[in-house]
């Protein structure tokens, strides 16, 4: 019987900036993940979408960077949360009118879904949010953060 291995890449971020309604939209997209072939993309066929609700905002529609500082600290151990164990690849961190989101391949829906319920019951989040945990085998949803970044090969 033979096995095989993934190795996971290290997180390459490009930040893209476009706009909709108006408003400047700032993602900070995972670019490694373009060159994930058929076989890694199976492996995290699930999409997770966390937005949290922020409080404050410049006139572009910005964070302002008290907000930013206080939503950081549970960015960062979220993404740690969810990343252990490779249990979960970053996608992107999108910035867009009071809100941050942020996106994650996953291996385990019901692990990371776990995870979150656990955050909720704790209340240890600083702001509100709302997530979901989508099935997304063919990576649509994803392909809009990574279709610049395939090659011909992928």
């Amino acid at each position: 019987m033979s096995s095989s291995k993934l190795i996971l890449p290290e997180p390459s971020f490009v930040l893209i900036q476009r706009e909709d309604e108006g408003a400047p939209v700032y993602a900070a997209v995972n670019k490694s993940l373009a060159s994930f072939d058929a076989t890694a993309r199976q492996l995290f066929s699930w999409q997770l979408s966390l937005i949290l609700e922020l409080q404050t905002e410049d006139a572009s529609g910005m964070t302002l960077s008290h907000e930013a500082k206080a939503i950081e600290p549970f960015c960062l151990q979220l993404e740690s949360d969810l990343l252990s164990a490779g249990n979960a690849l970053p996608l992107a961190r999108i910035t867009w009118r009071k809100t941050r989101e942020l996106l994650f391949r996953v291996y385990n829906p019901v692990i990371a879904n776990d995870l979150i319920e656990s955050i909720i019951a704790a209340e240890s989040n600083p702001r509100p949010f709302s997530y979901a945990i989508d099935p997304d085998d063919t990576w649509t949803m994803a392909k809009v953060y990574l279709h610049q970044f395939e090659t011909a090969s992928s």
